[in-house]
């Protein structure tokens, strides 16, 4: 998950553990105690769960090393050629590009007892792509999916003159031409407040909209010349030139004492970023609500979970995998941290498409959410996504600080791409 997603763990979740299902593996049986090894990032493995997996299984330990998210990339790809693997490997959306290319380094799941391909039918399909090499081995099973969507302080709104009710905010922004007008309409009546957190969160969600990112579906680079990469350019640039967003980094103190104190009135909010919202902002509980994304369909993050080819316990590690992928545990993720689920039956579960949180005045986010992952396109992940997403970042926060014009920070991305790439 590329993200700095944080979970709420509640001693009313142990209740849970009775109806929390799925795969019971031979593993279980074992008389020789296991221990699993897990490479992992930010809050993609809930201890809740690894501790109700481990009452489940007795004979098994469930080792959890994390890092965050570039690091753990790097760890990985470093370790893979080696013995010195972990048993499974979570790995992060934008990295995925890479990633499914080391088919000699990563297991075919579809190899092992039950074949991954029995589990296809059950998952949002281009998630499941994700991690789907060009020779159609499957290297990963999607744990979660961002979704995006706008989370926007009612009480600013009001005080600016906006509507507040969820359908009349969607309306204001049906584009992100739109958006941006109404930030300046924001900003201009609310001297000093800013009108999102960060304009550079703009260019993920646009980037994101579009039926190509960087590469072409024959793994050809195109980001130079494909028009929605240079639109979400634009877009960020024209809000940072506005003075719609902080110049704070998001997850840093300040953020969080903005989050606090109303310093700004739009966040751009895949459903884990919710959660965050709750843990760190608690007395502003209905003071938010969630209103649809410019042109609907968006994703922020989401992760998969993967065996490497010389894992200890490949067999053990996917018994867990397929145990905590599971539709039981995605549903239970998502009722008690906000980690929308990828298998795609619980969409119409009044548990997850139906929850409304009274945090968010009751915003009805399980159908929001819901909505927003089912519109993306499919489009090709690359190789170099992670590079290029932090290339092009650099160049906006130049915008943003006023280093850069515009022309000037597009055409030195550009330039700094080719030669990290070439």
């Amino acid at each position: 998950m590329a993200r700095a997603k944080l979970g709420k763990y509640w001693v009313a979740a142990i209740a849970l553990f009775a109806v929390l299902g799925g795969v019971v593996s031979p593993s279980s049986q074992a008389a020789a105690p296991i221990t699993i090894s897990i490479w992992t990032y930010g809050n993609v493995i809930d201890p809740v769960l690894v501790t109700q997996y481990q009452k489940l299984h007795p004979g098994i330990t469930i080792v959890a090393k994390k890092s965050d998210l570039d690091g753990n990339a790097q760890a990985l790809r470093y370790a893979l050629p080696s013995s010195a693997v972990p048993d499974i490997a979570a790995i992060e959306i934008s990295y995925m590009g890479e990633f499914r290319n080391y088919t000699q380094y990563l297991t075919d799941l579809s190899t092992l007892t039950p074949s991954a391909t029995t589990l296809k039918s059950s998952y949002l399909p281009w998630r499941w792509n994700d991690m789907v090499a060009d020779s159609g081995q499957v290297l990963g099973i999607p744990t979660d999916v961002g979704g995006l969507a706008v989370a926007y302080r009612v009480d600013l709104f009001k005080k600016a003159g906006l509507p507040t009710a969820p359908a009349a905010v969607s309306a204001l922004w049906p584009t992100w031409d739109k958006y941006i007008a109404t930030g300046q309409k924001y900003v201009a009546k609310e001297k000093g407040k800013a009108f999102i957190d960060i304009a550079q969160t703009i260019y993920t969600a646009v980037v994101n909209q579009g039926a190509q990112k960087y590469y072409d579906n024959s793994g050809n680079l195109v980001y130079a010349n494909n028009p929605n990469i240079q639109a979400a350019f634009n877009y960020t640039a024209a809000a940072s030139r506005a003075n719609l967003g902080t110049n704070v980094a998001q997850y840093s103190p300040d953020w969080n004492v903005g989050l606090n104190k109303g310093l700004y009135a739009t966040v751009l909010a895949p459903a884990w970023m919710l959660e965050y919202i709750k843990q760190y902002a608690p007395k502003t509980s209905g003071l938010w609500n969630v209103a649809t994304l410019p042109g609907n369909a968006g994703n922020q993050g989401g992760s998969a979970l993967t065996i490497p080819t010389h894992a200890a316990h490949p067999q053990e590690a996917w018994d867990f995998i397929r145990w905590y992928t599971d539709a039981a545990q995605q549903k239970f993720e998502f009722v008690h941290n906000l980690t929308f689920p990828t298998v795609t039956a619980l969409y119409t579960d009044p548990a997850v498409g139906g929850l409304k949180d009274p945090f968010f005045n009751n915003a009805p986010i399980g159908k929001i959410y819901s909505a927003s992952v089912n519109a993306v396109q499919p489009f090709e992940l690359g190789k170099k996504d992670r590079l290029i997403d932090s290339t092009i970042g650099q160049a906006l926060s130049r915008v943003q600080l006023g280093k850069q014009l515009p022309q000037a920070a597009w055409a030195q991305a550009l330039s700094d791409i080719n030669r990290a790439i070439n």
